[in-house]
């Protein structure tokens, strides 16, 4: 598990923030500048925002499509991709590409807005009222719901750290729509806002599992590598390469 730093990414000058700009401050201040997804309430003035602040927001007919394309942004650039969704319906079209994210490991992280906690508990019958954290449980390495905005740096930071980190996968931080225009004192939420530093540091395997290994390769009539994710996630390209290159072992 990485370590993480305080940041301080909000105007100094400024008294007070919102949940909007939190949001933003938080997934800039990790390096993070792209949002795949399709706008609408409650996220509507997030994307306007973001795309005020410096980000590339995409946008798509359609939340799976955007779902998919940040799973493949995010194994690409190993940074987790962000998808932005709309509560309940915008929600559930991202599922099948959070699941995907989740199986294939591809770091990804499916931000949805939805309906006030408390009415939903009380089932008084809020606008697109739906649980949103319960069902994306099943189908993503993680899943979080941030209650107040001064929290919201925190929980992109855990949602960060936990889609890249161990075996990579697809996490969904459920964003409540009362939480963006809560208005906050700029220097608490400040220390709300965490770097993730090294959250996937390369992993050293046991030296008495290489000697298998090798022992095997050594006995092998007919040997195959077959190189998958897992390699590429140990960024151990030149010393695949080297191997190959000198045993002449065909790959895939």
């Amino acid at each position: 598990m990485g370590t993480v730093e305080p940041q301080v990414a909000t105007d100094a000058k400024a008294q007070v923030t919102d949940g909007f700009h939190l949001v933003i401050d938080a997934l800039k201040l990790n390096g993070i500048d792209t949002i795949f997804g399709l706008p609408g309430i409650p996220i509507t003035d997030l994307t306007r925002k973001a795309q005020a602040a410096g980000m590339r927001v995409i946008s798509f007919r359609h939340e799976q499509s955007a779902g998919y394309a940040a799973s493949i942004a995010g194994f690409m650039t190993q940074k987790p991709g962000i998808c932005l969704t709309v509560s309940a319906p915008g929600f559930l079209n991202g599922l099948t590409a959070l699941a995907n994210a989740t199986t294939n490991c591809f770091p990804m992280i499916l931000i949805s807005g939805s309906s006030e906690r408390e009415i939903v508990d009380l089932q008084q019958g809020d606008y697109e009222e739906m649980d949103q954290l319960a069902i994306a449980r099943p189908l993503a390495k993680a899943a979080w719901r941030v209650l107040h905005a001064e929290d919201i740096g925190v929980g992109i930071a855990r949602a960060i750290r936990a889609a890249v980190s161990g075996r990579p996968g697809g996490v969904y931080l459920d964003l409540p729509a009362k939480l963006f225009p809560q208005s906050v004192d700029a220097g608490a939420a400040s220390k709300s806002l965490i770097k993730v530093v090294d959250p996937a540091p390369r992993q050293i395997p046991a030296p008495d599992a290489v000697q298998r290994a090798l022992e095997l390769l050594k006995s092998a009539k007919r040997p195959l590598i077959i190189l998958g994710k897992g390699a590429a996630y140990a960024q151990a390209d030149a010393e695949i390469r080297s191997l190959i290159e000198k045993t002449g072992i065909p790959y895939l």
